[in-house]
């Protein structure tokens, strides 16, 4: 797979040519990693900070698709001000894009678990008909255990088929990802 990094966008987005996949969920819940897995190499930059992605990332993928990295939400080592500008391009991006966006990733980590925030980006994706699945990442550092409850609380948003088991590290989940973005 060839993939190209296009940008970091703050507003201005980059023409809707490709159909665009974007991946979003809280800050540190490994955004990044998948990104970096399911493209085949290492094209998003990983921190083991919080809140380290600040703009809209965009990559081409096989100059087919849009693969768009997102500011996670929840806990960030910055100032509240900035967090607000991101929540501010977030609503833009989402407004602007909407009509654009052929999936939505949505990761939870396996380990914590379903937040409220996740489950307001649900309401927010259904709101505006936006398709989403589900990803649990991380499963490599959670329990079976974990697994279960948190795949349980996904199971109340959506069914089996619309929830992705994964770990970057392991390489787990990445075929059924690029199904889903190439589908």
């Amino acid at each position: 797979m060839k993939v190209k990094f296009l940008g970091s966008f703050f507003g201005e987005f980059p023409p809707p040519d490709y159909p665009e996949v974007v991946f979003v969920g809280r800050s540190n819940v490994g955004k990044s990693s998948l990104l970096n897995m399911v493209a085949g190499s290492k094209v998003a930059r990983v921190s083991k900070d919080p809140g380290r992605t600040r703009a809209v990332n965009y990559f081409l993928l096989d100059n087919k698709v849009y693969l768009v990295d997102v500011p996670g939400y929840g806990y960030a080592k910055v100032k509240k001000e900035e967090v607000k500008g991101w929540k501010d391009m977030m609503e833009k991006y989402f407004m602007e894009r909407k009509d654009n966006i052929k999936m939505a990733f949505l990761l939870v980590d396996s380990v914590v678990g379903m937040q409220p925030l996740d489950e307001q980006m649900i309401e927010w994706f259904e709101y505006y008909g936006i398709p989403y699945t589900l990803v649990l990442t991380k499963i490599d550092k959670a329990t079976q255990r974990d697994i279960a409850k948190t795949l349980n609380q996904a199971k109340r948003f959506v069914g089996d088929s619309a929830v992705i088991l994964s770990s970057a590290k392991e390489n787990r989940g990445k075929k059924e990802l690029l199904s889903r973005i190439f589908d």
